[in-house]
């Protein structure tokens, strides 16, 4: 397989798919982990949140549904929370780089990339999860994949609530650099 290296810039146009509005959780991949936020109209604050600021994350798990949910603080108070379902079965098993669950202090690694609506790469930041919900989300996932049931009405349920009210429903973990 030949693989073409490609270099990201920020300010520069964003060659890769861009996602619809919001987060998009591009995970377990032989390419890598990527988390896409699209953001019309970003400002200045939420460039800056995305790029550097605390990031959380926190799983939702029910009924062979998948749920990540992020939360991303500006100085010391939540400035935006978005949600990103996610279902393995969905990925090409010829790009499915499904870890193992055997290393209990393994972190897996996330590399945010986000996108403004013009299609502009504002920041990039690579954070990890912690090791605990690094196993948990492989779990699930090896559970999702394994279980034939759609996840589609698990999902309405979760969409009939707003992304701040969902993390109400589950821990967040605080993600590391």
């Amino acid at each position: 397989m030949n693989k073409q290296m490609m270099l990201l810039g920020r300010g520069k146009p964003y060659p890769l798919t861009i996602p619809p509005e919001g987060a998009s959780a591009e995970f377990l991949r032989t390419d890598g982990n990527t988390l896409k936020i699209m953001l019309p109209s970003m400002d200045k604050k939420e460039e800056r949140a995305l790029r550097e600021g605390l990031a959380e994350t926190g799983l939702l798990c029910a009924n062979n549904a998948i749920l990540w949910l992020f939360r991303f603080w500006a100085g010391d108070r939540p400035l935006l929370t978005l949600d990103a379902p996610f279902d393995v079965r969905k990925i090409p098993r010829d790009i499915l780089n499904l870890h193992s669950i055997t290393n209990p202090n393994q972190r897996l690694l996330i590399v945010l990339h986000a996108i403004d609506d013009k299609g502009i790469l504002r920041g990039i930041r690579a954070i990890t999860l912690p090791a605990d919900l690094t196993l948990e989300f492989l779990s699930a996932a090896q559970n999702q994949l394994a279980d034939p049931r759609s996840d589609q009405y698990q999902h309405a349920v979760w969409m009939q609530q707003q992304p701040d009210q969902l993390t109400n429903s589950t821990k967040m973990w605080t993600m590391g650099k």
